[in-house]
C-alpha cells in the first residue's frame, strides 16, 4: 500500500526534527520508485523554524526513496484547514492516509502493521496505533528516554483502563475513541474535517462509521507519546480535549446502522456529559437518604465514607475528570473551543 503521512504542525520547533526523523527510521511497505511514499509537513502559521527545519530533511527523505513535502497551510487558519492542505495535495494517487501528531514517536513496525490491517479486511475503514505513555524521549526520533535508555512507562490506572475498553470495542470493528495521534483511513474515502470541531479524529470516525465501515486499534502499531507533567499544563490540555469532545458529540449527529452501535454512541454522547450531574446527585442524595432513615449518626457516617472514597486515589482521579467534563460544558455553552492551538513543548 501506498501510504502518505499527514503531520500538521504549528510552532513545532522542538519537537519536528525528532519527528522527521523518527519517520524516516520506519520500516516501510515496499512502494516503487515512481509512486513513492510521502510525508507531508503542513505547516500552519508558525512563527517559528518549524518549516526550515522540515524542509533540511528533504535530501536524506530522497536517499530513503520517500518524498518529504513542506507546505504551508493556505486554508483557513487551525489544525482543520492544514489537515485540508495535506489532503488536498495529497490527490488520489495513495492508498492511506496517516494522520500523526508532531509530538509523537512512532514504533518501527507501526506502518507495516497499519497497511496489512487493510490489507486483511476489506470492510475496515479506518484504524488507529495504540497508545504509550512514556516519561521522556530522545531527540534522536529513536523509541528511546532522553538519556537514551529504554523507555519509562507513565501511563496510569485510567490510561490503562482506557486501552481495554478500546481493544474490546476494537474486536467489533465500532472503535470509538480513535487516537488521532495515529490515525489512518482508505484515501479512497476522500474523507475531510470539518469546520468548527477541534476533534477533527471523532468528526473523522463517525464519517466512517457512517459509511457502515470497521473502525479498529491495531496494538502492533504503536505510538510513544511524553506524559505532561501533573500541574497547570496538563490540566489545560485535558480541559482543551473535553470541550473538543463535548463539540462534537453535540454538533455529530448518530448515523449507526446496527442497534448495538447505536447503543454505544448513546452511552458516549450521554454517559459522560451527565456524569456530572450524576455524581453530584448522588454525593448530595445518599447523606439525605441516610438522615431520614437513620438521623444525623448515619447521614454523618455516609458523608465520611464518600469523604475517604473522594480522598483515594482513584476517586480523586474521577472527581477531577468530572470536574473538568463540567468546566468543559460550561465554557462550551459561552464560546466555541477553536481547532488553532499550540502545546508546550518541553
Amino acid at each position: 500500500m501506498r501510504i502518505a503521512v499527514l503531520v500538521p504542525c504549528r510552532n513545532e520547533g522542538r519537537v519536528i526534527a525528532r519527528k522527521l526523523r523518527n519517520l524516516l527510521a520506519l520500516r516501510w511497505p515496499q512502494a516503487s520508485a515512481a509512486a513513492p511514499h510521502a510525508v507531508l509537513v503542513v505547516d500552519d502559521g508558525s512563527e517559528d523554524d518549524t518549516a526550515a527545519q522540515a524542509a533540511a530533511f528533504a535530501p536524506a527523505y530522497a536517499d530513503a526513496g520517500i518524498l518529504l513535502v513542506v507546505l504551508r497551510n493556505v486554508e483557513r487558519p487551525g489544525k482543520v484547514g492544514a489537515m485540508r492542505a495535506g489532503l488536498a495535495r495529497c490527490g488520489s494517487g495513495y492508498d492511506l492516509v496517516v494522520l500523526s501528531d508532531a509530538d509523537v514517536v512512532l514504533e518501527s513496525q507501526s506502518l507495516t502493521a497499519l497497511a496489512q490491517a487493510f490489507e486483511c479486511d476489506p470492510r475496515l475503514g479506518m484504524a488507529c496505533a495504540a497508545q504509550r505513555f512514556v516519561v521522556d524521549l530522545a531527540d534522536d526520533g529513536s523509541c528511546r528516554s532522553r538519556d537514551l535508555l529504554p523507555l519509562r512507562d507513565a501511563g496510569g490506572r485510567y490510561d490503562r483502563w482506557t486501552a481495554l475498553v478500546r481493544r474490546l470495542e476494537s474486536r467489533r470493528g465500532l472503535l470509538f475513541s480513535v487516537h488521532g495521534q495515529c490515525l489512518a483511513w482508505r484515501a479512497s474515502l476522500g474523507l475531510l474535517p470539518r469546520d468548527g470541531l477541534a476533534a477533527d479524529d471523532l468528526d473523522l470516525m463517525l464519517q466512517v462509521r457512517t459509511l457502515g465501515l470497521r473502525v479498529e486499534l491495531v496494538p502492533e502499531a504503536v505510538f510513544v507519546e511524553q506524559k505532561t507533567p501533573a500541574g497547570a499544563a496538563r490540566d489545560a490540555q485535558a480541559l482543551r480535549r473535553a470541550r473538543a469532545y463535548v463539540q462534537v458529540v453535540r454538533r455529530t449527529p448518530a448515523a449507526d446502522r446496527t442497534t448495538f452501535a447505536r447503543l454505544q454512541s448513546a452511552c458516549y454522547r450521554r454517559l459522560p456529559l451527565s456524569a456530572p450531574a450524576l455524581a453530584a446527585a448522588l454525593l448530595l442524595g445518599i447523606p439525605l437518604a441516610c438522615a431520614l432513615a437513620g438521623g444525623a449518626t448515619a447521614a454523618l457516617l455516609a458523608l465520611g465514607v464518600e469523604l475517604l472514597l473522594v480522598a483515594s486515589g482513584p476517586g480523586w482521579s474521577l472527581a477531577r475528570l468530572l470536574v473538568t467534563i463540567a468546566r468543559a460544558m460550561a465554557h462550551e455553552r459561552t464560546s466555541t473551543q477553536p481547532d488553532r492551538w499550540e502545546m508546550a513543548r518541553a
